[in-house]
């Protein structure tokens, strides 16, 4: 379990990174967020306090936000980035992507806004995650047994 503030959600999805210093634009997989930052694997040329344009669209969807970070961290995996002061908008976007809300009803539309999350790149990963949205979470979103 994860005791931050704001607890990290695991994730693999793409995001395009854009260096307010140069201009230069690179597209990373994140591998996790939270509602004050994200960790990103291989940020070529990051350096510490470096800011950035971190530009998300979730899958399927034309919404897409663009919010400002900063490195707060390099290590040998990889850069922490945290946002930069986030405006309401910007801070529900981030509730959205991060606690996707789902009613358990539909199996594919939890899959669509639950698999961003998850590392589905094989069979047997979105195999696990049809289980768990079928069980797991439609059992916590409906608040038990009806």
């Amino acid at each position: 379990m994860d005791a931050r503030k704001n607890p990290r959600t695991k994730t693999s999805f793409q995001v395009t990174f854009v260096s307010k210093a140069n201009g230069v634009s690179q597209n990373r997989i994140i591998s996790d967020i939270s509602q004050t930052g994200l960790f990103v694997n291989a940020l070529s040329g990051a350096k510490m306090n470096d800011q950035y344009r971190v530009l998300f669209s979730r899958p399927g969807q034309i919404e897409s936000m663009q919010l400002c970070a900063q490195i707060t961290r390099i290590d040998s995996h990889g850069s922490a980035l945290s946002f930069c002061q986030l405006n309401p908008q910007e801070s529900r976007f981030l509730s959205e992507l991060t606690n996707p809300n789902w009613d358990g009803k539909d199996l594919l539309e939890g899959v669509i806004k639950h698999g961003i999350l998850e590392n589905t790149t094989d069979f047997a990963s979105c195999m696990r995650l049809t289980s768990l949205l079928s069980s797991d979470y439609r059992f916590t979103s409906r608040g038990g047994i009806n």
